[in-house]
């Protein structure tokens, strides 16, 4: 009896923290100049992006071509919106107003499954990470768990630790440090660290339990140019790079990125569509005339094998299509037609819908 209830208890506090995971991931908090209108149409523009970012895994989703047809209004896909002052660590730039932006998670589940993106579940990866920092103060070291708490602001370390703790966070991807203890010293020198040697890194990382490891190593040059490499490995294909500028946040911010792009493609799964046909929305499609003019188009298709008339309703025209290819392919084939044009509507039933208006005489 005690051992179901502490199962009981389990289960349901795991559900609790995978609900709260699940609940952070469609919201987002980015810095604003002020709380005008336009500070908050451009705020809510950039959390989208964040949202979309931390779901797929993906730096670059919104350059997806399949994404693309089915982009709409961020402001369609809202569930709250509000301004908050921004805390000490997560301010830049001067900017203390922050944007606090929650989507509705169904509307958004909705666009990505139509959409046939990868997603990371909510309980997600967690990494270990080999910080390798070279200051005169101390020299060359790997940062451990410990040491890393106890860096002083302006100190060197401590920004790169800072800046790399806020880009994890952005990606809402969990990390940990190694512990560099003698057992680590004696598989992983600082010397092999220092130069990125995958074997012994990635021997020195069998002992934690992670789902996988990568390296990042940075140093300030005598110019005061900020240097550095990172390198990972992942099932058995290995990636090393280097990169330099004047900006600790903007270089461990696109690092990060370009690690982590590869490194989550394997914890991604790509949600099954309840139905293959698809929703093609075209407004303005007011007369008889223009509605023969459409669904003949449409008919005429390479890709389409079969359509359904959806709804009619006050110009807006819904067919319901079954294709052979892939959506970003019948869009192209649409828009090559001269009949419509591809436009972002706010309307949220336009959700999962590939959305056009009509130009055709």
């Amino acid at each position: 009896m005690l051992k179901r209830w502490l199962i009981g208890i389990f289960i349901c506090f795991s559900l609790a923290i995978s609900a709260s995971q699940g609940a952070d991931l469609y919201r987002v908090l980015v810095p604003v100049d002020d709380q005008t209108k336009e500070s908050r149409e451009a705020g809510i523009e950039i959390a989208f992006s964040k949202m979309l970012i931390k779901l797929t895994g993906n730096s670059q989703i919104l350059q997806s071509p399949q994404l693309k047809p089915f982009l709409i209004d961020p402001k369609a896909f809202l569930d709250s919106v509000g301004f908050n002052q921004l805390s000490d660590s997560a301010a830049k730039k001067n900017i203390a107003t922050g944007l606090d932006v929650k989507f509705d998670r169904p509307l958004v589940d909705k666009l990505l499954k139509q959409a046939q993106l990868p997603i990371i579940p909510a309980v997600r990866p967690k990494f270990l990470v080999w910080l390798m920092v070279d200051d005169i103060a101390q020299g060359r070291r790997v940062l451990d768990e410990s040491t890393s708490k106890q860096l002083q602001s302006g100190d060197h370390s401590f920004e790169l630790v800072e800046a790399f703790e806020r880009a994890m966070q952005a990606r809402s991807i969990s990390y940990f440090l190694p512990s560099y203890d003698l057992e680590d010293q004696l598989s992983l020198s600082v010397k092999d660290a220092w130069a990125m040697k995958i074997d012994p890194l990635n021997n020195a990382s069998q002992r934690y339990d992670a789902d996988g490891w990568f390296a990042l190593r940075v140093f300030k040059a005598s110019d005061g140019q900020i240097r550095g490499a990172w390198a990972y490995q992942e099932a058995g294909k290995r990636q090393m790079n280097d990169f330099y500028g004047d900006s600790m946040t903007d270089l461990i911010d696109a690092s990060v990125d370009q690690v982590l792009d590869t490194l989550l493609q394997s914890h991604t799964y790509v949600p099954q569509l309840e139905t293959d046909k698809l929703l093609v929305q075209i407004d303005g499609v007011l007369s008889y005339k223009n509605y023969q003019m459409a669904l003949r188009g449409l008919e005429q298709l390479e890709l389409v094998e079969a359509l359904q008339l959806y709804s009619v309703n006050k110009g807006e025209l819904v067919v319901a299509i079954e294709i052979n290819g892939s959506v970003e392919l019948l869009h192209a084939e649409l828009i090559r037609t001269g009949l419509v044009e591809s436009y972002l509507s706010s309307d949220n039933r336009s959700i999962g819908r590939l959305t056009y208006n009509w130009v055709g005489q």
